[in-house]
């Protein structure tokens, strides 16, 4: 079975919103139910990872669809093995839930891709030109070999939770799930599937300016 989690446990300060931004308003609904029904409509388990300050509000909604959730840790990788431990599944969907565009036709490439062959990395290509500044000197890297993590990043439960472990006995934090992956297990290969662009994060105004004209485009 395919357990998801759907990660909503941070404060968003760069939205200068003051809720958090997963409860910004999208119709007659917030932002995190969208990506949340996408994934219930495959029949996933899903544990939404919540902070305490929402559970209140968040609760109300989850109710009603009988889903799961948990309370968030201070960082996102505390946050993602809140999520682990409850989940039931043998196979993790792991997803910011501020990508609210995640599509079915995504979900239908990772199935795809068969889960227990490798993690799998949902990626975009990079458009612009990347220059990495060391030491006040600029270094322009190839973007041919360049590509952006995105969510649902996804693997076994078991391997997830034995590289989370290893990272806090460790005390190595890390932006994203797979890259534990790549550091304790570094000859496992991790498949790639392609994301549409609008899979970006709403993380600032403007991303959210932008997802409201994507929403008026795909749900009016």
């Amino acid at each position: 079975m395919v357990s998801v989690l759907l990660l909503m446990a941070g404060k968003g300060t760069r939205m200068g919103y003051e809720k958090n931004k997963v409860l910004l308003p999208f119709g007659d609904k917030y932002l995190f139910e969208y990506p949340l029904d996408t994934f219930l409509s495959f029949g996933f388990e899903v544990i939404c990872v919540i902070r305490k300050e929402d559970e209140e509000e968040i609760a109300k909604v989850l109710k009603k669809r009988n889903v799961k959730y948990t309370l968030g840790g201070k960082t996102r990788g505390e946050s993602v093995y809140n999520g682990l431990k409850v989940a039931t599944g043998d196979y993790i969907m792991i997803h910011d839930a501020a990508r609210m565009f995640v599509d079915k036709d995504l979900i239908h490439d990772i199935l795809a891709t068969s889960l227990e062959e490798a993690p799998i990395l949902t990626y975009t290509k990079v458009k612009d030109t990347i220059k990495a500044l060391e030491d006040k000197k600029l270094n322009t890297l190839n973007r041919d070999s360049l590509i952006a993590a995105s969510t649902p990043q996804c693997a076994k439960k078991s391997l997830f939770l034995d590289v989370y472990e290893r990272a806090f006995k460790d005390g190595y934090s890390a932006t994203d799930d797979i890259s534990l992956i790549e550091k304790y297990y570094k000859d496992m290969e991790i498949k790639l599937v392609l994301a549409k662009d609008t899979i970006f994060k709403v993380t600032t105004k403007l991303d959210y300016d932008l997802a409201l004209l994507l929403w008026r485009e795909i749900y009016d």
